[in-house]
């Protein structure tokens, strides 16, 4: 899979059925219950899109691939449905602006819905995995979004290092950082977030979403330990499945806790998590 970044945005654009397909998708309202009709009205499109596809996603003109990427699909098909509980957090929380982190980034699901809210905020968006940064930044530059968005084609960490990328075979959204080198794993860069917070200027997160595949206390831990409370982020958004909880998800939970954060939501795939004042 590769992308024809030397084409224009508007070159994949659905046509005829699909297009029309797709639009009813996009129109379904976001009721308590729909998103059930969503998944099983999205399935003629989800069997036969294949290629690149020119959509129009929260006011942004977007390139998107159908395959391969869970989270890339699911806003593809269905973007009102995408994390909803989560985006409205986002978008209360942003709404006077800020600084936003978004660990994990992948295509930049969450970068870009909080680069559409009509308020000021700076988006550091962290992803290892490099040709994820370059579909990243080629939506963004299409937008004129790369002065809003900065791209870090990186992971974070306990400490500064080398690590490895694991690709998902099947689902670039399960890519983990591993740190031993096996077949096909590409080195990649690992900073600390303070270390970056330091670099970049920054003495005070708005909000932050991680998703790092196991990860998170490596990432989170250093911040909460070195940086003063103040400068941390009034809601977190990370990955807490509601219906099972692995050991690295419990562990950032009870982490979370002990620093004073309060769940404040517990949805289907996300914990959104509140400091406490």
């Amino acid at each position: 899979m590769s992308q024809s970044e030397d084409r224009e945005w508007g070159a994949y654009r659905l046509t005829g059925w699909k297009k029309a397909w797709l639009g009813f998708c996009h129109r379904l309202p976001a009721w308590f219950g729909m998103r059930r009709v969503a998944l099983w009205l999205r399935k003629p499109l989800k069997m036969v899109l294949s290629d690149w596809a020119d959509v129009t996603v929260w006011g942004l003109q977007l390139r998107l691939f159908p395959k391969g990427n869970l989270s890339e699909q699911r806003v593809l098909l269905m973007p009102q449905y995408f994390d909803r509980a989560e985006r409205l957090a986002l978008a209360e929380e942003l709404a006077d602006g800020g600084v936003f982190l978004d660990i994990g980034a992948n295509i930049g699901s969450y970068s870009f819905w909080v680069a559409s809210l009509d308020a000021d905020v700076r988006v550091e968006a962290f992803e290892p995995d490099a040709e994820l940064c370059d579909r990243l930044r080629f939506n963004l530059k299409t937008n004129r979004l790369l002065d809003r968005v900065r791209v870090h084609n990186m992971a974070l960490g306990s400490h500064c290092s080398t690590m490895y990328l694991k690709r998902g075979e099947t689902n670039r959204g399960q890519t983990q950082v591993v740190e031993t080198a096996s077949e096909g794993a590409v080195e990649i860069r690992v900073e600390t977030l303070p270390g970056f917070l330091r670099e970049a200027g920054i003495d005070k997160i708005t909000a932050l979403k991680i998703d790092v595949e196991g990860h998170e206390v490596a990432v989170l831990k250093p911040l909460l330990e070195e940086i003063p409370r103040s400068a941390w982020p009034a809601l977190i958004v990370c990955e807490i499945e509601k219906k099972y909880r692995s050991a690295a998800e419990l562990e950032v939970w009870q982490m979370l806790v002990d620093a004073e954060y309060a769940l404040e939501k517990r949805l289907r795939i996300n914990g959104v998590f509140r400091l406490k004042q």
